[in-house]
């Protein structure tokens, strides 16, 4: 029970209540916690104090809504750095979970002015298309579209589920990434996308637009990642210089 003669609002009390049994490990990422009426009747408070409390974990981020279903612990995010040079699985690996990946098309096709200039052809050039879905600890976060010059044709004859496709052509082809740009931006899931990330279609989803560059200063290739942003965060450390 929480004390009603507390300076503390019940509201306030009740979120450290909450934080409190999530830190404890009494309720751990992905699980539902009890329903607003229940919660009213454990702590001996009104609906109104259980939503506001409810409401601010949720703003905080440690508690999400899912219509139908429930109140439901958020699991963490994973976090990228944009500015360091560092692939999904490696970037899995050094939070401590454990990278993915299951190939969707590996094939040759013809590239639209965009990618063809990004990869410094001609338009409809012929180039190598590879898209995969990316995995964190088994739940899918990312799609990735990358394109490819042809001269890295023995990417075709590879299978991607759960390699890299860095260190097949660092391998393979003495190949690695130098530099890249990268553009962030929103889109809306289409219903393929939805489907392959376990999200709803027209969600919110972070669109990261980048092309990578090899030790010589040629593109390696152009690419398109596609991130549920509910579970990823991006983010850049910048300094003055001085």
């Amino acid at each position: 029970m929480l004390n009603q003669e507390a300076m503390t609002p019940l509201y306030v009390q009740l979120m450290e209540e909450v934080e409190k049994s999530i830190q404890r490990g009494d309720y751990k990422p992905g699980d539902r916690i009890m329903t607003e009426s229940e919660m009213a009747k454990t702590y001996g408070v009104s609906l109104i104090t259980v939503r506001k409390a409810i409401g601010s974990l949720t703003e905080k981020g440690l508690l999400v809504r899912k219509q139908g279903k429930g109140t439901f612990v958020m699991k963490p995010k994973f976090s990228r750095n944009m500015k360091k040079l560092q692939s999904f699985s490696e970037m899995c690996r050094q939070m401590g979970v454990r990278p993915g990946a299951r190939m969707l098309q590996n094939r040759l096709i013809k590239a639209d002015s965009k990618i063809s200039a990004r990869l410094g052809l001609a338009a409809g050039s012929n180039v190598i298309y590879i898209e995969r879905l990316r995995f964190a600890d088994q739940e899918p976060v990312q799609i990735e579209r990358n394109y490819f010059p042809l001269k890295y044709a023995s990417l075709l004859d590879a299978n991607f589920d759960d390699n890299s496709l860095l260190d097949f052509l660092n391998e393979h082809n003495g190949m690695r990434v130098a530099a890249s740009e990268k553009i962030i931006e929103l889109c809306r899931a289409t219903a393929e996308e939805a489907s392959l990330l376990d999200m709803k279609k027209g969600d919110y989803l972070l669109f990261v637009r980048s092309t990578a560059f090899d030790q010589t200063g040629e593109p390696l290739y152009a690419g398109v990642q596609i991130i549920n942003g509910d579970r990823f965060s991006l983010y850049v450390y910048e300094t003055s210089g001085e």
